[in-house]
């Protein structure tokens, strides 16, 4: 049996790369429609298979960094949402002010005090964190389907606190 060295993985990796990322980087830019976006994922799939590099090399490589980019694409898509980047077309010459306020986190702090522990961690879990309901379930050790009811009702229960509260601006 032939022990290949570290220097050949290393060897064989980058003549991998120098072949295939232009080939990759595009099948990622048709995906998600921007260039830069695509090198990201392209880099990131990239190192994940430089990792792996000695289980996958002689299998399918081009396979494995191909699916790879198309997960990763798949789950920008999925990500979307849960951005909080605001692409403007022009830079603005002062910076906007922030969205929040110590007064608004005061509020949000007080009104998750009011929860039970159970609501407050799903709450948090859920759309602080950002988490999926699945893995919230799975942290708290309860079913998906109660991650979604006690989401609910803590919610319900946040928006009546919320605008029960006085407001300090006045």
């Amino acid at each position: 049996m032939r022990i290949r060295s570290p220097r050949h993985h290393d060897d064989t990796f980058s003549a991998f790369v120098a072949n295939r990322s232009g080939r990759l980087i595009a099948y990622a830019e048709l995906l998600c429609g921007d260039r830069d976006q695509a090198r990201d994922i392209v880099q990131t799939a990239l190192v994940r298979a430089y990792t792996r590099w000695r289980h996958i090399e002689h299998d399918d490589p081009y396979g494995y960094v191909h699916r790879s980019v198309t997960n990763a694409v798949t789950d920008h898509w999925r990500k979307a949402h849960r951005r909080y980047e605001q692409p403007v077309d022009e830079i603005p010459d002062v910076p906007t002010p922030d969205d929040t306020t110590i007064e608004d986190r005061r509020t949000l702090l007080a009104a998750l005090a009011r929860l039970t522990p159970r609501e407050r961690a799903v709450v948090v879990l859920r759309h602080l964190d950002d988490h999926p309901e699945r893995d919230v379930a799975d942290m708290l050790n309860v079913s998906v389907g109660t991650v979604k009811a006690t989401c609910f009702r803590a919610l319900r229960k946040l928006r009546v606190i919320i605008s029960a509260e006085p407001t300090f601006q006045e």
